[in-house]
Formats: structure tokens, sequence, C-alpha cells
């Protein structure tokens, strides 16, 4: 199989995987893949939800928007991918989603509580845009893998598609707790926890990566 043929195939993984997970069942989320060593990057349609995506969904573009493989509309706030992928290049894949508990957090125009384990992924790793245009979002995203876009939605990115992926889906699990859990004014984790138990779920349990192949088998049996 060549190289963009898989990287398509991953990226329709991404996108169904994500709907599958309460992430894509409206018009407007996107997925991208950098393409290595050009200014251009992989994303699906516009005109599809992610739960819809399939391989003729798939557009290759470069960083001013221009269509350079596929004859789909392009996504609405492609911009924002290129100016992610210009400022970091760690970064090789990119998720956006309107899902309910993400865009829930983001009404309240914060950032994320840690209020669990698996919450501390985003201790210290999480951006929040100044406002809802594309162009603010490359600038302010720092080092972090994370951007919530008030009133609107978020943003993660990973130097895999991935783990770019897991943590979008694990964002917005801890998102849905962090919401229904605000009337009650739950503590957050310790601060003197976080960075430990952060690196025990990423790094010693591999939660992004174990993650990742579950939304796989969670395609594949769709299909």
């Amino acid at each position: 199989m060549n190289t963009a043929q898989n990287t398509k195939e991953q990226l329709v993984i991404a996108c169904q995987a994500l709907g599958l997970r309460g992430c894509g069942s409206v018009i407007g989320g996107h997925v991208s893949i950098r393409v290595p060593d050009e200014r251009a990057l992989w994303i699906n349609a516009f005109d599809r939800t992610l739960e819809e995506v399939t391989i003729d969904d798939v557009l290759m573009i470069d960083f001013e928007g221009n269509v350079i493989e596929g004859n789909r509309e392009v996504s609405i706030g492609h911009e924002f991918h290129s100016g992610i992928y210009s400022v970091r290049e760690d970064v090789n894949s990119i998720v956006h989603t309107h899902g309910i508990w993400g865009t829930a957090l983001a009404a309240l125009a914060r950032p994320l509580k840690i209020r669990a384990n698996l919450a501390c992924f985003f201790h210290n790793d999480q951006a929040l845009s100044p406002d809802d245009s594309f162009a603010s979002i490359g600038p302010v995203i720092g080092e972090a893998n994370t951007v919530i876009i008030p009133w609107h939605g978020c943003i993660t990115v990973g130097t895999t598609i991935g783990r770019a992926a897991a943590l979008h889906v694990t964002f917005e699990d801890m998102a849905r707790l962090d919401v229904l859990l605000e009337p009650t004014g739950a503590p957050e984790v310790p601060l003197e926890w976080r960075d430990q138990l952060k690196e025990l779920v990423d790094t010693r349990a591999g939660f992004l990566e174990q993650t990742w192949e579950l939304m796989c088998r969670q395609v594949s049996a769709q299909t």
C-alpha cells in the first residue's frame, strides 16, 4: 500500500471513530494530517459529518487552501490547520470537532478543570483562543496540545493522528465530567499529584496509544 493511500485510510478511521464517540454527528468537524516535507495537508471534505467520511471525502490542500488532490469542497476553518503546522514542527495531525461536551465546556469560556486522573493530560497543556477567528488559533497554541475555542468547540494536536484523535476523545470525556461536576463545586486534583498522574497514564500506561487501538477496533467492528 502506498503512503498516501495509507494516510488517507488513517484519516478516515479517525473521522469515523470520532463519530462513534459522539464527536462527529454535525457538519463542520475536520481532521488533518501533515504532508511530510511539503506545505500541504490531507483533510476531510466539508459537506460530510465525520461519521460519514470515506476515502472519497479526503482532499490534499496546500497551506493556502488550494486543492492539490480531490474535487470536493474544502472544510471551512482549514486556515488554522496550516497556521498550527507553520508554528509547530512537532505536530503532524490536528483534530477539531464540535462534540457536545467539548462544546459545552467551550460555552463556559474557560479551560478544562483537572477533576480526574485522565484530566491530568491537560494540566499545563491547554490554551484558550482569544476569539472565534481561525487566524487567532495558530499564534495562541504555543506548546499546548489542546485549544478551547470559546462558544465553539475544541482542537487537539499530536505527533501522530493516533495521539491527536485519542487525546480528543479523552478531552471530550473529561469535559463531560467537568461540566457535570461544575454545579457541585467538586475539587480538582491537587497540583502536587498532577505531573505524576500524567506520567503514569501517558508514558507508563500508554493510554493514548491504547485508546487509538480501541478506536480502530470500534471502527472495524462497524464494517
